[in-house]
């Protein structure tokens, strides 16, 4: 039920994670500054002009010099070529992954990789010029991009070997310099904006406990029931069933699910409607409702410690502005009064949740605030920068619009 919290852009450069090379017929030099670091600030390193093939083509004709090619503009940051290009492939390389037909509606995929990657754009320069526009904090100092990259130089003992990363991994080292500066920026930026060291927009824990045990929030627990949670197993699926945690259930119940048919899901959600309501009635007739979290809670975030009991377990508290709680979620919880259960109540992406108000413990809110005062001032940084991205001024080049799915290699 719980959705993650802003999720600042990783920089996959400085992961350990290989992608498939992709190779073609011109290249492309690597350059200290893009236009995005030159929004911040270039490292002035003097690369070893390392090349690794690239491609663009448009309406059948090649590109030859994307060196200085703007491919696209958010939030007043240019997204070079070689950015984009990482982006671009990779995405298309996940799609490939999980059986995507790419060919079958080529318009349509390039659609899809174009909200992706945007999404991916605005979740790192958005921020940037959040901070921007606040008169916050969001470059880096010369001195730690270089370093940045340097430390990254280091991992390859020969040009050779990081060429060869740079091709695994759908790069060139101008993309490699761009997406660490970016990615740098971006966590300035998020901390000037809402870390607990001087965060313009944060909220201070004594602030937060006010908060937390005003009217304006609430807690609650709940017994949370997947559309799968009714779906038929096989004997081999079934097997060792009663050792499996609750997690481990919920993955054998979806895996199962995936692969049922449209009239086999909407055979099992009709179902799992049925058993989120008989429990929905056991715990609306006086039944325990931990006793019943037990036995039929899918909902990780609420599993109790290894040295607890479900009795244990505290709930989620929120307001109203957590945006990690789906409005039907949320609407529900805040229509009952202390002890109350609620009907089921059904969210379209993952099932049926029954939630139990509980009455505000002063003591834990007290003893547990750091990570209280942590969770609000992500939620409310979802809901600032959410609210800021809104209007957030994005604009395409020429090329951007004629993208097909062979234009990127």
């Amino acid at each position: 039920m719980l959705k993650k919290f802003l999720a600042m852009a990783a920089c996959l450069v400085l992961t350990a994670t290989a992608f498939t090379s992709c190779s073609g017929d011109s290249s492309s030099a690597s350059s200290v500054g893009t236009s995005a670091q030159d929004s911040q600030g270039t490292s002035g390193t003097d690369t070893q002009n390392v090349e690794v093939p690239t491609k663009l083509v448009i309406d059948g004709e090649e590109i030859t010099d994307t060196d200085s090619l703007v491919i696209c503009n958010v939030g007043g940051f240019d997204i070079s070529f070689d950015e984009f290009r990482y982006y671009w492939l990779t995405y298309m390389e996940r799609l490939k992954t999980v059986g995507y037909d790419m060919e079958e509606n080529p318009e349509e995929t390039v659609n899809l990789l174009k909200y992706q990657i945007i999404n991916d754009l605005v979740s790192t320069y958005g921020i940037m010029a959040y901070a921007r526009d606040n008169n916050a904090a969001y470059t880096v100092s010369d001195t730690d991009l270089e370093d940045a990259y340097m430390q990254q130089l280091m991992n390859y003992q020969t040009e050779e070997q990081y060429i060869q990363f740079l091709k695994d991994n759908n790069l060139t080292d101008a993309a490699v310099q761009s997406t660490m500066s970016s990615y740098l920026a971006s966590d300035v930026a998020y901390n000037s904006l809402f870390g607990e060291d001087g965060g313009k927009f944060y909220v201070a824990p004594d602030s937060v406990k006010e908060i937390l045990n005003s009217d304006e929030a609430i807690r609650c627990i709940e017994i949370f029931l997947p559309f799968s949670a009714a779906v038929e197993l096989t004997d081999e699926e079934k097997e060792g069933w009663d050792e499996k945690t609750m997690g481990g259930k919920l993955i054998v119940l979806d895996t199962a699910y995936g692969k049922l048919d449209d009239a086999g899901k909407e055979d099992t959600k009709k179902k799992s409607l049925e058993l989120a309501q008989q429990v929905c009635d056991k715990a609306k007739s006086g039944e325990d409702f931990y006793t019943l979290m037990e036995q039929y809670n899918y909902e990780s975030a609420l599993f109790p410690n290894a040295d607890q009991s479900y009795s244990d377990i505290a709930g989620y508290y929120f307001t109203n502005d957590y945006n990690a709680y789906a409005e039907e979620f949320k609407k529900a919880a805040f229509a009952l009064k202390d002890n109350e259960i609620s009907d089921v109540v059904t969210l379209e992406d993952d099932g049926y949740h029954i939630i139990m108000r509980l009455p505000k413990d002063s003591e834990y809110i007290e003893s547990n605030i750091a990570d209280l005062a942590l969770e609000y001032n992500s939620a409310n940084a979802v809901v600032l920068f959410a609210e800021y991205c809104k209007d957030i001024e994005i604009t395409y080049s020429d090329i951007y619009d004629k993208l097909d799915i062979n234009s990127i290699s």
